[in-house]
């Protein structure tokens, strides 16, 4: 083979060099958050039914989540108290319940593992603030349509899929094919200032057919509103969670603002109890509302959780004091955090010794505001990744797995993984992992 070219480990597909392949990578994650040091230099490889199953599993889970969610109270206040959430954590309530729950679950990204035992989900990210839906986009079409344009890879795509929700949206809700994307520069991170993350996807939606634009917080009032009060934008997209912007002195006002005027800004902040993942627990459990087909089906596709507390629960047919349980079998066990993001408040009984896993225990077990869950492994995929010094180096990674449930479509699947083989708690950003996509092959 000729130097200039390069053989996907473990299969038969070939492409241009390590460095042009790097150029061509780079020039295509551009000015939005994309780890530039290590550069991947090809996809995650699955199999196309897996690849599906990923996708297709996770839209099945996320139905029976939502009716769980649903079925958690019998009110917005009883729900949120079930899960223990102060109603101030989430200030952008409508009026409008039935709208709530049509919006809730219409973006969602579950974290999955491939593990011997199949397709595990372990925990369901869920809201317009959900991350890298841009970044899994502009991998997949670098990799598909310019890196690897000759090979016969596929990837299913974020921008697709959103899309196609709004064009039902505008149908369903009588209202113009207008579209508001609704988020900051400022909460990009890692020194992006500019508006390509944005922008991508506003010219997408303008070549769908919609009239759309993007606004920074400052703007979004009179950017939507004309001075008549008429909505130039009836829909959007929130690109944020309140959590992260509040976190960033970033002034969420403005939302509330537009939301009150009539703009519907999905996903619904409903969203934010199937991010919860408590309920994940709750479903793990199983719920009143779950028929024997739902509980089969996440008893297949969820490792065992528990929400935390001080009381027993049932593990391989033995019942336990949950924190017997946890101690007792601390390799096995991981805690999180019920709404920790981007690998923040989780712990590993694996990595952590005894008395920092003993403590961390009794705070989960006295606060109730974790899950307890039985840690699986994945399945390892051979990658290629150009280092930082110039050299090609493959290594058999644990990625974790993301893939986007968009409108109840199939939408692309993130990977993220430790390009030197490591595993343990993934984030891009607290953590240095690599940020890819997952694509069949």
């Amino acid at each position: 083979m000729p130097a200039t070219q390069l053989r996907l480990p473990g299969t038969d597909l070939v492409a241009s060099s390590a460095e042009r392949i790097r150029e061509q990578l780079l020039h295509g994650m551009r000015e939005v958050p994309f780890p530039p040091r290590a550069v991947p230099l090809q996809p995650v490889l699955l199999p196309r039914p897996v690849y599906e199953e990923l996708h297709t599993a996770a839209a099945d889970v996320l139905r029976v989540l939502l009716k769980v969610a649903h079925h958690l109270g019998g009110d917005r206040s009883e729900r949120l108290a079930a899960l223990g959430v102060d109603p101030a954590e989430c200030p952008l309530f409508t009026s409008d319940e039935s709208w709530e729950w049509r919006y809730a679950a219409c973006i969602a990204r579950p974290d999955a593992f491939v593990t011997a035992d199949g397709v595990k989900f372990i925990e369901y990210n869920a809201g317009g603030g959900v991350g890298a839906a841009v970044q899994t986009q502009l991998l997949a079409d670098t990799w598909v349509d310019v890196i690897y344009a000759d090979q016969p890879l596929f990837a299913h795509r974020p921008f697709k899929a959103r899309a196609d929700m709004f064009d039902a949206m505008c149908a369903a809700e009588g209202v113009r094919r207008a579209v508001v994307l609704q988020g900051s520069v400022a909460d990009l991170v890692r020194g992006v200032s500019s508006t390509r993350y944005f922008d991508v996807e506003v010219d997408y939606l303008r070549s769908r057919g919609f009239d759309a634009a993007f606004f920074e917080p400052e703007d979004l009032v009179d950017g939507v509103v004309d001075p008549s009060g008429k909505l130039r934008y009836p829909v959007g997209l929130r690109h944020f969670t309140v959590q992260e912007w509040s976190e960033l002195g970033v002034d969420w006002g403005p939302v509330g603002e537009v939301i009150e005027a009539g703009c519907q800004l999905i996903a619904s902040e409903t969203s934010s109890l199937l991010f919860n993942k408590k309920l994940l627990g709750v479903a793990s459990e199983g719920h009143p509302a779950m028929t024997e087909e739902d509980r089969l089906l996440v008893h297949r596709y969820v490792p065992w959780t528990r929400v935390t507390g001080d009381r027993p629960v049932t593990y391989q047919g033995r019942t336990w004091p949950l924190a017997e349980l946890l101690l007792a079998r601390q390799e096995e066990f991981l805690l999180k955090g019920a709404t920790g993001m981007k690998g923040e408040q989780v712990i590993m009984g694996r990595d952590s010794d005894a008395g920092t896993w003993h403590a961390a225990v009794r705070e989960a077990v006295d606060r109730q505001d974790s899950i307890a869950q039985q840690r699986v492994e994945s399945l390892r995929w051979p990658v290629s990744t150009l280092g930082e010094d110039g050299e090609v180096f493959t290594s058999r990674v644990a990625p974790v797995l993301g893939p986007f449930v968009i409108g109840d479509a199939p939408a692309g699947c993130l990977a993220r993984y430790f390009a030197d083989g490591q595993d343990g708690v993934i984030s891009v950003e607290r953590h240095g992992a690599a940020q890819n996509v997952a694509v069949a092959a």
